[in-house]
């Protein structure tokens, strides 16, 4: 081909494509494209024979295809029921296990309680301040304003209701 036929290889490719009417019409009144477009069909042609060929194997072929695959079958199957008894037998055995050193002898973590006096002294202390400073007729941020109050009134409490309660402590 010469540098003219070139510009013909888009043509001949439509045509072998799909039908395009330009490019029926052009390689109909050119040559050298009807040459170029013959050598493609034979090159399929030949392509399509060898795949066929390929593909035309013997009946022996397909006959050992189809017993290495029966063979294949059969050992997924034997794997398989293998794997059905060996599952059970482990899973007891590490169940036994288990229980055996769960049984063993063996240094046992103690549960020690927190000495509950520590917080129980705390906690009676505090009840104790409360009850002396609701047992107090004021608060001691008061006491020094309650003694002038006191002296000037008498000898009377500010708190009269105070006398008639009966006086309870969680002293011991």
């Amino acid at each position: 081909m010469n540098s003219n036929e070139n510009a013909h290889d888009p043509l001949v490719e439509q045509a072998l494509v799909g039908f395009d009417l330009a490019a029926e019409h052009h390689i109909a009144h050119c040559e050298p494209c009807q040459t170029e477009r013959e050598k493609v069909e034979e090159a399929l042609r030949q392509f399509s024979a060898a795949n066929r060929e390929y593909a035309n194997r013997p009946a022996g072929f397909w006959e050992q295809q189809a017993a290495s695959i029966r063979a294949a079958q059969r050992a997924s199957a034997q794997r398989s029921r293998a794997m059905v008894a060996l599952i059970p037998s482990v899973v007891v055995l590490l169940l036994l296990g288990f229980a055996i050193l769960g049984r063993a002898p063996g240094v046992r973590p103690v549960a020690v309680a927190p000495a509950p006096t520590v917080q129980t002294d705390a906690d009676h202390e505090l009840l104790l301040g409360v009850e002396r400073a609701i047992g107090a007729d004021t608060p001691m941020a008061l006491q020094p304003a309650t003694l002038m109050v006191e002296e000037s009134a008498g000898d009377e409490p500010l708190n009269s209701t105070y006398q008639s309660k009966e006086r309870r402590s969680h002293e011991n």
